[in-house]
């Protein structure tokens, strides 16, 4: 019968079979595989296999039923985590400790009735041990994700800080950022609700970085992430952004984005689509004249000299017009003649003195007649 003597005196020889038990220890990973393709030497897992070992042989040998497993497994689940190890095999090469143990105390006592009713404790101070290990890996892996982020904010910082580049800073930042100084980039920004969606998007997607601007985000990819599908239309279907494409090189990112948020702005609060700066640019035009006196509206108050449903008519067929530069399409579109599509330009032209045929006219009607 099992007495606490000879308990004692099993123990103390799985103590000093330690390098032993690693050896079986080290057997019963390769057999499984679990860490083949894991960043760790031959070196490592012997020396960790003899210290995890010994530790939990002598909380076997406690005889106050206490469990304390002092700073070892919380330096190994941190020192996995900065290895890259992947966290289920290291739990799984963990809890082999238990069928080791386990094999050990019964080889060595011959008598498995003698030692069974010591499962239980084996078994809790393995699962303990375990579960510190991973407790101490997932902190660790918080804390390195942490880092990472303030690295990158740093580094997106020094990209769009204001002033004169220093000497290699494109190439050094692009080294931190993961991507090519030459690269070609495009750029994205969105305001307010929008940027709630853009920002959700960009912090799932892979290459998109992501810097918060005044009222909104900006987020930037490369255009050849190896590996890495462009986010292009999954990244802003369906949000009110101004995407400015084929931006060359990462040091004209940040010119790239400031013009971007400009145009963000300016895009009215119903907008729920990305435009470039092809679309965006009557928004900015329409801005600058605003800018001096309203000066915007005050070349379209001709039009005040019609009946409010005739201008209304005056400005749907302009803007229909300036669309196609198709009479016909236009009076598909509206369903009327195309004579009286000619009769309502000609009508145009004389209030607001803009001739729409003309390529400068309709240049300026572009911007006047866009969105107020």
């Amino acid at each position: 019968m099992d007495t606490e003597d000879a308990w004692a005196r099993t123990v103390a020889r799985l103590r000093r079979q330690v390098p032993e038990l690693a050896a079986a220890f080290l057997t019963r990973l390769e057999d499984e595989g679990h860490y083949d393709d894991q960043p760790v030497s031959p070196a490592d897992l012997r020396d960790t296999a003899r210290e995890s070992l010994a530790l939990l042989v002598d909380q076997l040998a406690r005889t106050d039923g206490r469990i304390e497993l002092g700073d070892l497994p919380d330096r190994l689940g941190r020192h996995r985590a900065r290895q890259g190890v992947d966290l289920d095999d290291l739990v799984r090469a963990v809890r082999l400790d238990f069928p080791v143990l386990w094999s050990a105390l019964l080889d060595r006592s011959g008598d498995a009735a003698a030692v069974a009713h010591r499962a239980d404790r084996l078994w809790a101070v393995v699962d303990a041990y375990a579960r510190e290990v991973h407790f101490a890996f997932l902190d660790e892996q918080a804390l390195l994700a942490e880092q990472q982020r303030d690295e990158h904010r740093q580094l997106l910082d020094l990209l769009f800080r204001p002033g004169p580049p220093a000497e290699h800073r494109a190439a050094r930042l692009a080294a931190g950022l993961g991507v090519r100084e030459n690269a070609r980039f495009t750029v994205c920004a969105a305001l307010a609700d929008q940027a709630a969606t853009l920002r959700g998007r960009a912090a799932r997607a892979i290459g998109v970085h992501l810097r918060d601007v005044e009222y909104g985000v900006v987020v930037f990819w490369a255009g050849d992430v190896p590996g890495a599908p462009a986010p292009g239309h999954r990244l802003t279907a369906g949000i009110g952004c101004v995407v400015v494409d084929d931006v060359d090189g990462l040091g004209a990112v940040p010119g790239a984005a400031s013009a971007a948020v400009r145009m963000a702005h300016l895009l009215p609060p119903g907008a729920t689509g990305p435009v470039g700066p092809r679309e965006a640019w009557p928004l900015v035009a329409r801005h600058a004249l605003d800018e001096h006196g309203g000066l915007a509206g005050a070349l379209l108050t001709g039009l005040d000299a019609a009946r409010p449903d005739e201008a209304e008519l005056l400005r749907a067929t302009a803007q229909a017009y300036l669309d196609s530069g198709s009479v016909a399409e236009v009076a598909g579109r509206l369903y009327c003649h195309r004579n009286t599509v000619l009769n309502r330009l000609r009508r145009f032209a004389g209030l607001t003195g803009l001739d729409l045929t003309r390529p400068r006219d309709a240049a300026l009607a572009v911007v006047l007649l866009g969105p107020p």
